[in-house]
């Protein structure tokens, strides 16, 4: 990308990373702190938060959610992967990874865990991702919801995991992982 880096007259870069990736790149037209700026994301801190039992309406709200979500299956412990289901995000990884965890546990604690893909099951850019399951990982729940979401249902989603996945292979930035981080959830990410 150095030819486009430095015919640009100005770069605003949503990551920290992405500044240095461009500057260490450019090296014919070297940027300067002026044309290769840093602008990052905004979360509404109003639209994603946590929510707990002292805001009552909402969390019963959220309550009916997370039974609706989950079909009323009684889940302790919650992963929630939010991405396209195309290659670059990895959705078969993710389903892995989860087999591999639940692998770890005593069969009464798999049983009270659940992968919560946000995504379409299938796309024609990604994979059949109830294949991958129905394959790789038959033994452990794997749950879809592929309806859109407006983002006060996406903060119940985020606030019903107890921990959000990221592991695309190439992600200049990942907003599901920062909405999910002013939510309260813990997230786990690679570089």
């Amino acid at each position: 990308n150095e030819n486009f880096y430095e015919c640009s007259d100005l770069i605003m870069n949503i990551s920290k990373q992405t500044v240095n990736i461009v500057k260490n790149v450019a090296e014919n037209k070297p940027r300067t702190d002026w044309d290769c700026t840093y602008v990052p994301h905004g979360i509404p801190e109003d639209n994603f938060k946590p929510i707990n039992e002292l805001d009552v309406k909402g969390y019963d709200e959220m309550d009916k959610f997370r039974k609706s979500i989950l079909h009323n299956r009684d889940k302790d412990f919650v992963v929630f992967w939010c991405n396209r289901n195309i290659r670059r995000k990895v959705p078969g990884d993710v389903i892995l990874s989860y087999k591999t965890f639940c692998d770890t546990l005593t069969k009464e604690q798999a049983d009270k865990c659940v992968l919560v893909m946000h995504t379409a099951p299938v796309d024609q850019n990604g994979t059949d991702l109830p294949a991958v399951v129905e394959e790789m990982c038959p033994d452990y729940d794997v749950i879809f919801s592929h309806q859109r979401l407006d983002d006060k249902h996406m903060n119940y989603m985020y606030n019903i995991a107890d921990v959000q996945i990221n592991m695309a292979s190439n992600e200049g930035f990942g907003l599901g992982t920062a909405e999910a981080v002013m939510a309260g959830t813990p997230a786990i990410v690679n570089v």
